[in-house]
C-alpha cells in the first residue's frame, strides 16, 4: 500500500493571534550580542639557570702575533670552491664538452674544473669588450625573459670574445 501524499490528517498550524497583527521582524546577525572569548592565560616562563661554575684561576696568555688572530684559513692545498648549479640540459652539455676535450685533446684526464677555468679565462680576457646594455633583465621566474636570459648572456659573451680575438668567420 502506497503512503498517502501531503500532510497528515492530524496536522495543525496554530499561530497565536497577537503575532498575526504585524509583519514578522527578523533580526540581523549584527544585532546579536556575542560575548568575546575569555582571555587566554599566559604561560609563565620557566627559567632554569645553568649550574654555577666555580671561578677558574687566571691564566697568563702570551702575546700572540696579530696575523694568527685572524679567522682560520683553508688548508694550503685545497683551492677555494664555488658551487655551480646546472639544469639537466646544461649538465649534459658540460659532460659532452668534457668528453670531447678528453677524447680529442692532448690530455685524456682533463677535469671539469679545468674546462670551466679555461672558459672563464677566455671570457675574463674579453671582459672589456662585454656590452651588457642589450641584455634584458631576467624578469619573474618562468617568464619568457627569464627563460631567454642565459641565451642573451651567451650571445653577449660570444660577441665580446669575437671582438677581443678578432674572429674572421
Amino acid at each position: 500500500m502506497a503512503k498517502p501524499r501531503g500532510l497528515p490528517q492530524n496536522f495543525g498550524l496554530s499561530v497565536p493571534t497577537e503575532d498575526t497583527g504585524s509583519p514578522v521582524q527578523l533580526g540581523d546577525y549584527l544585532d546579536d550580542e556575542i560575548e568575546p572569548p575569555p582571555p587566554r592565560p599566559r604561560p609563565t616562563p620557566v627559567v632554569t639557570l645553568p649550574p654555577r661554575e666555580e671561578p677558574r684561576p687566571l691564566q697568563v696568555v702570551p702575546d700572540v702575533p696579530r696575523r694568527s688572530m685572524q679567522r682560520p684559513t683553508r688548508a694550503r692545498n685545497s683551492p677555494p670552491r664555488k658551487q655551480v648549479n646546472m639544469n639537466p640540459e646544461t649538465l649534459r652539455m658540460v659532460d659532452e664538452l668534457l668528453d670531447f676535450v678528453q677524447t680529442y685533446g692532448g690530455q685524456n684526464d682533463t677535469k671539469a674544473s679545468e674546462l670551466f677555468e679555461a672558459l672563464v679565462l677566455t671570457l675574463y680576457d674579453a671582459r672589456e669588450q662585454l656590452d651588457l646594455s642589450r641584455v634584458p633583465p631576467r624578469g619573474r621566474w618562468g617568464s619568457p625573459t627569464a627563460r631567454a636570459f642565459p641565451t642573451a648572456l651567451k650571445n653577449t659573451f660570444q660577441a665580446a670574445i669575437a671582438r677581443q680575438f678578432g674572429a674572421t668567420d
